[in-house]
């Protein structure tokens, strides 16, 4: 999901007729406040005007860029740090949102004055995502004012964030289900790590077969995007430690939970394209592998495993609605789930496009791809949620 916000800061004093010195100096004096009093008033709204510069939902905060990594001729990580000075209040807050799982932050670009959401990804093995560093896999799109914006960040810029947005609450939603699958296109496979570091780096329930399975299917333009795919090939062992921080982790991921976190490639440029019957081996490979009871049939009033309710939902209500009961039958309640992340034509030839009702962006109605598979009234899709991030 992107966001974009603008505001135009233009101002002007016409004058007419000439007027004596001493007041025409006076003028150009009332002028230059008036005008930086505008300016300041335009940017602090902006910014938030708050004395707290920790992250905040409602305004943006300073961070500083650490480094600017190429992983392929059009995508990089963007690594980024905390200041010094917010770093205890910063920590709380991303260990709370790493805690949550699904959650996005927003970049200013400050000379349009827009903003976009970006995912960051997981922390890698042996950090606890509190030390105040942040990193986004960025693709550099033509015409892209935010992503060209952030290609020219070097170590020691400054960007400003304004966060974090907590998603979905997968734990919730998936219940007592064990499957997850994950339609990518380009960074939007970030979303897709983010729930393997939620999901699998800890025992669900304190029990090691209680963990879902995850299987990502992730579509990419051009070969060279498709990180670690002949890794996952061979099977062969890596010197971590000399490789991209982005290979590394897709790596360190796939060796410490072996078949639970699976990546199918396709690409365009080789003609190989996310079709149904991928979806559907998918769904089938990972029902086959890890559920073994049957799930109880969802209550169209629970907000956790209503498909009714998610459809007039935003991603976002879940955080907002935390201590909400499940109200499906007793016994095994949850929802296997299904996930679309990617550029907005992306979600919208898989599942549908999100809807835009009274200022919210809602869910919508399952459509595209997964429609189609649902009107076939095929039974890889029965007891799933589809989110559309």
């Amino acid at each position: 999901m992107s966001t974009s916000t603008q505001h135009n800061n233009n101002s002007g004093t016409p004058e007419s007729g000439p007027k004596p010195k001493a007041k025409r100096r006076r003028g150009s004096w009332a002028y230059a406040i008036g005008t930086a009093t505008v300016l300041t008033t335009a940017w602090w709204a902006f910014a938030g005007g708050s004395k707290d510069e920790s992250l905040n939902d409602t305004r943006f905060t300073a961070f500083d860029v650490v480094s600017n990594e190429p992983v392929s001729p059009t995508a990089f990580v963007l690594t980024i740090r905390s200041r010094d000075s917010e770093l205890a209040k910063n920590s709380a807050k991303l260990k709370a949102a790493w805690e949550h799982g699904l959650w996005s932050v927003e970049f200013k670009q400050p000379q349009l004055q827009i903003a976009r959401h970006y995912t960051p990804l997981p922390p890698l093995e042996g950090e606890d995502g509190t030390d105040g560093q942040l990193r986004f896999l960025v693709r550099k799109m033509q015409g892209g004012e935010m992503s060209n914006y952030l290609s020219r960040m070097h170590a020691g810029d400054q960007v400003w964030l304004r966060g974090p947005h907590h998603g979905f609450d997968i734990p919730k939603r998936l219940g007592d289900a064990r499957e997850i699958v994950f339609l990518a296109g380009g960074t939007g496979i970030a979303p897709a790590l983010q729930m393997v570091h939620k999901m699998l780096n800890a025992p669900v329930n304190g029990a090691q077969d209680s963990k879902p399975s995850i299987r990502i299917l992730w579509a990419n333009r051009r070969s060279v995007d498709c990180v670690a795919r002949d890794e996952f090939r061979s099977k062969r062992e890596e010197n971590l430690r000399a490789q991209s921080v982005f290979l590394r982790q897709i790596l360190e991921m796939k060796r410490r939970h072996g078949d639970q976190f699976n990546i199918d490639y396709y690409v365009d440029d080789e003609r190989k394209f996310i079709g149904i019957k991928d979806i559907d081996a998918a769904l089938r490979s990972a029902s086959a592998t890890k559920t073994t009871w049957t799930l109880q049939a969802a209550n169209k009033i629970c907000r956790w495993h209503s498909a009714e309710l998610l459809a007039a939902s935003m991603d976002e209500d879940d955080g907002h609605t935390s201590d909400a009961v499940c109200a499906c039958p007793q016994g095994r309640a949850g929802r296997k789930i299904v996930c679309v992340s990617g550029p907005d034509g992306f979600i919208e030839a898989f599942a549908g496009s999100k809807r835009w009702t009274g200022g919210r962006e809602l869910q919508g109605p399952v459509q595209g791809a997964l429609g189609t598979i649902k009107q076939q009234g095929n039974e890889t899709l029965d007891d799933s949620l589809v989110l559309k991030l």
